[in-house]
């Protein structure tokens, strides 16, 4: 399943990103180039090799080190080379990070360094504060305590060269990056696009479907779940979630005490995404925070303000359905997942309108609970042959802002029919909505899938008229594909007159019936 590797002593990272002038992708997380990740016996590198040009037009080298004596600070030395087009080159003054020196960069009044065109290589270094509260919830989003960080720090730069009017700004135009990460004698840590680990760590991997999804643990990380299950559960996620917008490179990170529990993911570079979660969420039932966090690599849409209830709402109603679809599920997993549909949480509120929202959990109660019932519509109204997946696909398709016209455009030609009607009282106005209760609303459109590892995949299950999240659906100590190699009824507690034990074996039922 998982391939490991123990990192030990101290290390130096390096992340290098390199920009192509005239190589134009999307603004969204998952557009632009592709990147070929690749583990090496002490290197971990992540490098992009796509696009036409091959000369980057700026190089930019940034290396990460601890403070042991600042705790709540690392350190980023900026560094960069610039071609010969390149005319010129802004740094940013972030506004968690303090310039503690500068090389061929010169401070301007609004707080940006610009490049004084002589120095062929110029750096800044920044001292950045890394301890930062969830902007949502209560508890550290990011935190260095001494001996270990886990950082999400800002590395944006613009250029202008002669070929070009207009300013590349390196966080809009998704440029060719090549990222890696090097480890040296004098720290350890790892260093996804976007989070960086500083400390010892070990990492796991595994390929899932067309992606490599790395687990790294920090050392101080004690998990609540196996890092192989972990995988196994990303795995199913990857596989089950047929939106499109596959990153090749997806880096899972565990987040230990103090960071607060849940989970973040960072903004993607390339075609890879980090996401942290707390080291104590489990990886089993619904709700699953590893999935959640997952979903949210799978967005390159961008909203607009009457959709940005859908970002945390599908990720939230999905984390749910694939924890289901995620083998042995049972059948207490599936009531719970319904009984989180079923909460009354913002059930006036509307989703369209986050004024009208009385908490910020509304996109992941109602918001979930509606994308739950539309999902059903969408299965009725196509016999099952299309799902809410169908849509979010679309979204992640679009060329450009996803509006509310765009969502109703999109759910109304995957479901063959408009519903704009449902989508105007449930979305758009106040009317709550209620979740479909039967099991069958949320297996796997393909009906391959055996969810309870019962030997019975969706569509049998569906046929037979047993439980797909639940491997003895009436519950008389015999799972449900057995009972029908058996000939008995998997459905009726009292048809069974032989009993099959853990080895496939088989013995008399008391005649009795006692």
């Amino acid at each position: 399943m998982s391939s490991r590797r123990t990192v030990a002593g101290v290390a130096l990272l390096l992340v290098v990103a390199s920009v192509v002038p005239g190589l134009v992708g999307g603004a969204t997380a998952d557009a632009g180039d592709r990147v070929d990740a690749r583990a090496l016996s002490g290197v971990g590198a992540v490098a992009a090799n796509t696009g036409n040009e091959t000369t980057p037009a700026v190089v930019q080298t940034v290396t990460y080190r601890r403070t042991p004596n600042a705790t709540g600070t690392i350190r980023a030395t900026q560094r960069y080379r610039v071609r010969g087009n390149v005319s010129s080159l802004v740094v940013y003054n972030y506004s968690h990070g303090r310039v503690v020196n500068a090389t061929g960069f010169g401070e301007r009044e609004n707080g940006r360094w610009r490049w004084d065109r002589e120095t062929s290589e110029p750096s800044v270094t920044l001292r950045v504060a890394v301890n930062r509260s969830s902007r949502q919830f209560s508890g550290l989003r990011w935190v260095d305590v001494g001996n270990w960080s886990l950082a999400n720090p800002r590395t944006d730069f613009a250029y202008r060269d002669a070929d070009r009017e207009e300013w590349v700004y390196s966080w809009q135009e998704t440029p060719r990056v090549d990222q890696r990460s090097r480890v040296r004698s004098d720290d350890t840590g790892f260093a996804g696009p976007a989070v960086v680990y500083l400390g010892e760590y070990d990492s796991f991997t595994t390929n899932a479907t067309n992606q490599t999804v790395r687990l790294v643990r920090p050392a101080d990380a004690d998990m609540a779940t196996d890092p192989d299950r972990v995988l196994e559960v990303l795995s199913t996620a990857s596989r089950q979630l047929r939106v499109g917008a596959r990153d090749d490179v997806v880096n899972a990170f565990a987040g230990p005490t103090p960071l607060r529990y849940g989970g973040t993911t960072a903004n993607a570079q390339g075609a890879a995404q980090d996401f942290w979660v707390s080291a104590s969420a489990g990886a089993g039932g619904p709700p699953n925070t590893w999935i959640h966090e997952y979903v949210h690599t799978r967005q390159s849409f961008v909203l607009g303000p009457e959709m940005t209830w859908f970002r945390e709402a599908s990720a939230h109603y999905y984390a749910g359905v694939l924890s289901l679809r995620t083998a042995p599920s049972r059948a207490d997993e599936f009531e719970q997942f319904i009984g989180t549909l079923r909460s009354d949480r913002g059930s006036n509120a509307t989703l369209t309108e986050q004024s009208s929202w009385s908490t910020t959990y509304v996109p992941y109660a109602k918001g979930a609970r509606a994308l739950a019932a539309l999902d059903g519509r969408i299965r009725n109204a196509t016999d099952g042959n299309r799902t809410l997946q169908h849509v979010f696909g679309r979204l992640n398709e679009h060329d450009g802002l996803v509006t509310y016209d765009v969502f109703a455009s999109a759910v109304g030609n995957v479901s063959g029919e408009s519903q704009r009607d449902w989508l105007e009282a449930h979305v758009r106005d106040g009317a709550d909505v209620s979740p479909p209760e039967s099991p069958y609303a949320y297996t796997a459109p393909t009906g391959d899938v055996d969810a309870d590892a019962d030997g019975l995949d969706a569509a049998a299950e569906r046929r037979n008229g047993t439980h797909p999240f639940a491997a003895d659906t009436d519950a008389d100590g015999v799972a449900d594909g057995a009972e029908l190699r058996l000939g008995t009824d998997p459905t009726d507690p009292y048809s069974t007159p032989v009993a099959e034990n853990a080895t496939g074996a088989t013995s008399e039922a008391n005649e009795s019936g006692t």
